[in-house]
């Protein structure tokens, strides 16, 4: 008997010592989250993380856009591994290096420059990307399986890659190159980081960075700023751009918008110009995006400089919430709307090109005017600063077509001065209709101008004959199920200065079908079903408000910012 109670004592202690190793190994073995911003230069544009994979992938095959896009695109049902074996991993670091990856990653994305090619008239804008992985695993076990994929990633994109091992600085980096040297991925392992990159002073710089001798993003106060103001915490993406990767988006943006006809010296000086006459009024910019009820949600924060909304803020908060019932010039097929709303849109218009010079340099402050004027001649609007006073403090702008021009919709409130702010655009060749209700005035080039009791439109002339159409048939966006669904994720207790409806299904088709295991295939048996899926979605949402020294840009979508430029940068197809 006493034998009997000493053995179960034995057993005893074996299984506390058993349960307490477990204990001490899950613990020693967990992931603890790093700060990846500390392996970005300070220097940098532009910086995004994901500190949860396993996160990132379950949200997105639960949005609703997968579950019903993927089965009619072949899409795999599962992303991810089996998640009771990422998880295993996750605690316990045990498992398949795949597996450990997947699992235990911290991943980021520094942003450091842009590369231009030109294609005959295309001008090619290439971000230069690093990739930062945190793989909480030693670098014996990740090594082999990590140039494993890298060099297939090389294989897939050089054909038949060399590989070389080098010292740079200090530093031993791995590099696959094609044959003719034009193109590499340069990468290196420190301690239970890896550092990937296509150029090898990236990969140094992002070393010097994590290890201390060259400053990093995580010493600056504006990024904890913004973590904080976009709350980041619990978010499943966390972005920081600087002021001066504001200025290279604007730039990149003003040159995409005149590639079509070939980049000329003039189109690079133009888009310095922009981008400097209106990356000065910002500082930086924080993004978040969580998933929420089947979609995404992004958060935008965009610290503006000092005094710049308490300059604009009284004439740009509106006086009440924009009417969502009332859309009546928007076509039901329509691809966007956007509703503005202000409190003095003259005023508005004023205090933001004051804001404008005073926040540039010289060249800048004598442009403010004219890039601004610009904004609106596209539509037809010759004189800006009389339109602004001819209008009421609400305006539209809608998009009946993806890639046409949009129709401007505003409330008449000094007709006379409208069509003066006009008349330069039609001319003395213009011909006038007349219609029950509405008066139009058309340019030899098929423009038009037309005044709908209270309402101007102007817009080409079959965009405009649709808007009319709608408000005559009664048949607007605004009774779609797809604009109902989005319609109640927006808080009109908020002064919103604009709000933005689009269809959302061709971003996320291309986005599920990046991930299709069969290029293409799809669509030659299911594109009637792809496209009815696809078009049934709630349309993407984004709503903007000033306040507080910021600018709060929210937006709900299929798949999100993320989601659109994961599909613009990595095609897959």
């Amino acid at each position: 008997m006493r034998h009997l109670q000493k053995l179960r004592r034995i057993a005893a202690l074996l299984l506390i010592g058993i349960v307490v190793g477990a204990a001490g190994w899950v613990y020693w073995n967990r992931v603890v989250s790093s700060d990846l911003a500390a392996w970005a230069p300070a220097d940098s544009l532009g910086y995004i993380e994901v500190n949860d994979l396993d996160g990132l992938v379950a949200g997105v095959q639960q949005t609703t856009a997968w579950k019903s896009l993927a089965p009619l695109l072949g899409a795999p049902a599962s992303l991810a591994p089996n998640r009771f074996l990422v998880r295993f991993a996750r605690w316990t670091g045990l498992g398949s290096a795949d597996a450990l990856l997947f699992a235990r990653s911290q991943v980021a994305i520094v942003f450091s420059g842009a590369e231009g090619t030109q294609n005959g008239s295309t001008l090619i804008i290439k971000p230069v990307l690093t990739l930062i992985i945190e793989t909480h695993t030693s670098a014996r076990r990740m090594r082999s399986a990590v140039e494993g994929h890298l060099e297939q990633m090389a294989r897939d994109d050089f054909g038949n890659p060399t590989f070389v091992r080098k010292q740079v600085s200090g530093f031993e980096l791995s590099a696959w190159q094609s044959e003719d040297g034009s193109r590499k991925i340069v990468a290196a392992f420190v301690n239970s980081a890896v550092i990937v990159a296509n150029d090898e002073a990236a990969v140094v710089r992002s070393i010097e960075a994590g290890t201390g001798t060259r400053p990093s993003l995580n010493s600056q106060a504006d990024v904890g700023q913004m973590r904080r103001a976009t709350d980041s915490r619990g978010a499943v993406l966390f972005g920081f751009v600087t002021q001066a990767g504001i200025k290279s988006l604007l730039q990149a943006y003003a040159l995409k918008a005149e590639g079509g006809d070939g980049i000329s010296s003039d189109s690079i000086t133009k888009a310095h110009l922009f981008s400097d006459t209106f990356g000065g009024i910002v500082k930086q910019l924080g993004w978040t995006a969580r998933f929420a009820e089947g979609a995404v949600e992004d958060r935008f924060s965009i610290s503006l400089a000092e005094g710049v909304t308490d300059k604009l803020r009284a004439s740009i908060s509106p006086d009440a919430a924009p009417d969502l019932a009332q859309l009546p010039f928007v076509p039901a097929n329509a691809q966007s709307v956007s509703l503005y709303s202000f409190h003095d849109t003259a005023g508005a218009w004023n205090d933001l090109g004051a804001v404008i010079a005073s926040h540039a340099d010289l060249i800048g402050a004598m442009a403010a005017r004219p890039v601004m004027r610009s904004l609106l001649s596209g539509y037809g609007i010759v004189d800006t600063e009389t339109f602004t006073r001819g209008v009421g403090t609400r305006l539209q702008t809608i998009r009946i077509e993806e890639g046409s021009p949009a129709v401007l919709i505003a409330e008449v409130f000094d007709r006379p001065a409208i069509e003066k702010s006009i008349a330069a655009r039609f001319g003395n060749g213009s011909r006038r209709e007349k219609s029950t209700e509405a008066e139009l005035q058309i340019s030899a080039d098929n423009w038009a101008a037309a005044f709908y009791q209270n309402s101007f439109l102007i817009g080409p002339l079959d965009q405009v004959r649709k808007c009319l159409e709608a408000r005559a048939s009664g048949e607007s966006l605004s009774a779609t199920q797809q604009f109902r669904q989005s319609q109640r994720f927006v808080d009109v207790s908020l002064p919103l200065t604009a709000l933005t409806f689009t269809s959302d299904a061709r971003a996320a088709v291309a986005f599920v079908d990046a991930f299709a295991r069969q290029p293409r295939s799809a669509f030659s048996t299911n594109a009637a079903a792809i496209s009815q899926t696809a078009n049934g979605l709630p349309l993407a949402m984004s709503a903007v408000v000033v306040n507080q020294g910021m600018l709060q840009w929210t937006g709900r979508s299929a798949f999100g910012v993320g989601g659109a430029m994961a599909t613009e940068l990595f095609p897959g197809k």
